[in-house]
């Protein structure tokens, strides 16, 4: 078992070993093409330096905005010279990542100082706004033309067929253009704009795809991966896992534009709406999957409670989309996925790394959560639209898949050693199911020790042992195995030794190898011992020692499994002795030790049932105590009691080897003699009556208390139907006996049955 939890092990940490290799590789990659996309653009830059036409540079500080709140206006209106004090720059316009229901007009000057023409391309990397369309002046706002684009309208109808919207503009020698940009969205406002040299596109769209390839390929992969995994495991986390992968990589796919460049071109009324309806999506099967990774109805069931009616929310926030417009639909998204991060973060908080792999889980998440932060702050305004800001929780998503696979790997493997682990606790668990069929059964400690000892022996591969029960404040053999006790094992100075006292002191399970045992000499020529305190609730009842003459290795989980028995045996141990005291209980009178009056009747029928099978006499004698009420009114009750056990003592004594006795009321006792006559159950009666009336019952305090005792005997008969017809001839003669003046035995007379 050790020798496979340990190529176990190595396996997990090899397998980590290569996703770490793979992360870092993926992080080398990515900033060499952050690099290669920074150095291009700084060599770009430079290249170009003609004029205000800047290439490969972000031109948000150059646009102009005004916000037509009722959308009346036209472009011959905007474009009126009247119009130009009205627009504001946008970055300090604060209509930046806002959501309104407004038409926007987006101004931008551009000029080429050259002496060449220009042939430029201008881009919008927000494929998420509904319409643009773009009015193209020249410098003396004489109109060029027009270019009507945006998510609203079919795929086929952009001029370039690319995810993000594209207007080629060609500029005279030292001539200038004003740009109109009329648009209107249903998501967050942000426009973030770009020249390119022709070339200069191409070679940015060479670096783009690659790093796009890479992420939706480590996203695919990992997520047709995990789909394996839960077609060979079945376990639901791995289900939850791929569908969080799929549904944050679409949604992506939906940010960068792909989903309605490649999935769904001819649909934009969907596309409106896809974007919040992934995020929901997103946020579901996160949700659901950090609540079975993380194990919270285990660990805390109060926040599982909220996760699940928060899932329950998500749920049914999906079909109510249909009726929300998509600016609503956005809105109510990003507080959804802004709630989600905070019950993932209180599930983590809930479970506090009771698992290694929440270790993996709550980095993956907080790179993640690190990307998404960035983006969402840019989208309520506190941070800057940028390059970080707008692709953050790509890289995000890379890094947190990526640590979440290995999560899940770790984890995995601790699935499997736990399997291993269930696996041996399963054969103790037969054992122990064995050992209680065996207690059940038979209700003899002896043989319950034996059999536990022989099951110890047996799953530890210890083929010598023995078991010391505490016996008062020492300890006693009770049974051995192979060969058995130790030679000079002193059971009075057990704790001299340490082996012992780690055992009988601590509580401990004790190997040879322990520190403190290493004084202990072992038996001669054992390799291996081990030594099992047998407790029940921190109660020692007895020791468990084994020991072998070969080496035997046991891991901490082999030993857990061994406490976790012994203490079962602890259990089986106490419910035996409590059975047989509730045995005795159920059977004996509680003040004098004898029979009480119903085991007696039980008895003394099956006993008849013999002697009505075997044609064996059978005798019955009915015994009281004269004068008793007088004892108790002038000595007392505790008098009393002791004057019953007395006199239930001398009985016992009197009526051995074959006489049963019982109690059968108060101060009446009844004695049933199997395989004696009349006659001589008579005598023993006389001897009985003379025993007690001869001997006095000493007390401290008023010395010794003489009485007497009266006696009805009767045997059976052929007329005699069962025990308590047999009872009732006694106790007719008892009553003789004392109105005969007590002290005295009488026999049951039988009348003649006359013909």
């Amino acid at each position: 078992m050790k020798a496979t939890l340990t190529a176990s092990s190595a396996a997990s940490k090899f397998r980590i070993g290569r996703i770490g290799l793979l992360v870092f590789g993926l992080v080398v990659a990515l900033l060499m093409l952050l690099w290669s996309q920074t150095a291009d653009s700084a060599r770009l830059e430079e290249a170009a330096g003609l004029g205000s036409l800047r290439t490969n540079t972000d031109l948000q500080d150059d646009l102009k905005i005004w916000e037509d709140k009722d959308g009346q206006l036209t472009i011959k209106d905007v474009a009126s010279p009247a119009m130009d004090s009205l627009f504001v720059p946008y970055k300090t316009s604060g209509l930046g990542g806002s959501i309104r229901g407004s038409t926007y007009w987006v101004e931008l000057d551009l000029f080429n100082a050259s002496s060449r023409t220009r042939e430029l391309l201008l881009e919008l990397s927000k494929p998420q706004l509904s319409r643009v369309t773009l009015y193209q002046f020249d410098d003396e706002r004489h109109f060029l033309r027009q270019i009507r684009t945006g998510r609203s309208l079919p795929f086929n109808e952009r001029v370039f067929n690319h995810r993000n919207f594209i207007f080629d503009l060609s500029f005279s020698p030292e001539s200038g253009q004003r740009l109109y940009f009329q648009i209107q969205t249903d998501t967050y406002l942000q426009l973030p704009m770009k020249l390119w040299e022709t070339q200069s596109f191409i070679e940015s769209e060479q670096h783009s795809g690659l790093l796009f390839g890479m992420y939706y390929g480590i996203m695919f992969a990992m997520a047709l991966y995990n789909s394996f995994l839960y077609v060979s495991i079945r376990d639901r986390v791995y289900l939850y896992y791929v569908l969080f992968i799929v549904s944050f990589a679409i949604m992506q796919a939906v940010w960068d534009g792909f989903a309605y460049q490649y999935l769904w071109p001819g649909h934009p009324a969907w596309d409106l709406k896809s974007n919040p309806v992934f995020i929901v999506l997103t946020c579901l099967f996160t949700c659901a999957f950090s609540r079975s990774f993380l194990s919270v109805p285990k660990y805390s069931p109060r926040v599982d409670k909220i996760i699940c009616a928060f899932i329950a929310g998500l749920v049914l926030t999906l079909p109510s989309m249909i009726f929300m417009t998509p600016g609503l639909c956005t809105k109510l998204a990003v507080y959804l996925a802004t709630a989600s991060i905070l019950l993932c973060l209180s599930a983590i908080a809930a479970v506090r790394f009771r698992m290694r792999s929440v270790f993996f889980y709550t980095l993956a998440w907080l790179v993640l959560f690190a990307g998404s932060a960035l983006n969402i702050l840019a989208a309520y305004k506190l941070l800057p639209l940028n390059f970080l800001s707008l692709y953050s929780v790509r890289f995000g998503s890379v890094a947190e898949t990526i640590l979440l696979s290995v999560a899940l790997a770790d984890r995995f493997n601790l699935i499997k050693q736990e399997k291993l682990l269930e696996e041996k606790q399963g054969i103790l668990l037969k054992k122990l199911h064995e050992t209680t069929k065996e207690l059940t059964s038979t209700y003899d400690l002896d043989k319950l020790l034996h059999y536990t000892l022989t099951s110890l022996s047996n799953i530890t591969v210890c083929e010598n042992g023995f078991i010391l029960l505490k016996n008062g404040e020492g300890y006693v053999p009770k049974t051995s195995v192979g060969s058995g006790l130790w030679s000079g094992l002193l059971f009075t100075e057990l704790e001299t030794e340490p082996f012992f006292r780690a055992l009988i002191r601590e509580k401990r399970l004790v190997l040879h190898s322990d520190p403190d045992a290493s004084s202990f000499q072992l038996h001669p020529g054992a390799k291996t011992c081990i030594g099992i305190p047998i407790l029940y609730h921190d109660r020692l009842l007895g020791l468990v020692v084994l020991h072998s003459y070969s080496l035997r290795n046991f891991t901490e989980s082999e030993r857990e499994i061994l406490r976790d028995f012994a203490g079962q045996v602890g259990i089986s141990i106490e419910n035996a002795r409590l059975f047989s005291e509730i045995n005795r209980m159920a059977s004996t009178d509680g003040l004098t030790g004898v029979y009480n009056r119903s085991y007696f009747l039980s008895l003394a029928n099956r006993h008849l049932s013999q002697c009505w099978s075997l044609d064996k006499p059978l005798s019955l004698i009915m015994v009281d105590i004269d004068h008793f009420k007088s004892i108790n009114d002038r000595y007392g009750h505790l008098a009393g009691d002791k004057i019953i056990q007395e006199t239930a003592s001398r009985l016992a004594e009197l009526i051995q080897p074959r006489g049963i006795i019982g109690r059968y009321g108060g101060e009446e006792f009844v004695i049933l003699l199997p395989g004696i006559a009349a006659e001589q159950a008579y005598s023993l009666a006389e001897i009985m009556r003379k025993s007690i009336s001869a001997s006095a019952v000493p007390f401290e305090q008023m010395g010794s208390v003489r009485y007497t005792i009266s006696l009805g005997v009767t045997s059976v008969s052929p007329d005699t139907s069962d025990i308590k017809m047999l009872i009732d001839q006694a106790d007719q003669a008892l009553y003789k006996a004392k109105e005969s003046g007590r002290n005295c035995v009488m026999e049951f007379e039988f009348k003649e049955n006359l013909a």
